[in-house]
């Protein structure tokens, strides 16, 4: 991932990584249902993200992603598609 694009988006909202952490905390939180963790604790871990997020764990990297209002799309090249089973109903 090139880091240009979280750095941009980080300095656009104006954020610092206090502020990021907490809103990263309240995404751990309701989308990955973890314990809530003082932003304090996070500071560090997101301003890895920011700084190299290749290097960053794929969950700190999508918290920090999501909690700038972003979302990750995943597209894949090859796709081929697969019928495991199927059931036929009379209506």
């Amino acid at each position: 991932m090139d880091k240009k694009i979280l750095q941009d988006r980080f300095e656009k909202l104006g954020l610092t990584a206090y502020k990021l952490a907490q809103e990263v905390s309240k995404i751990r939180v309701s989308v990955f249902g973890e314990a809530e963790k003082k932003p304090t604790s996070l500071v560090t871990s997101v301003s890895n993200v920011i700084e190299n997020p290749n290097t960053s764990s794929f969950k700190n990297v999508e918290a920090a992603i999501r909690a700038m209002n972003g979302e990750l799309i995943v597209r894949w090249k090859n796709v081929e598609e697969v019928v495991v089973g199927h059931e036929e109903i009379e209506l």
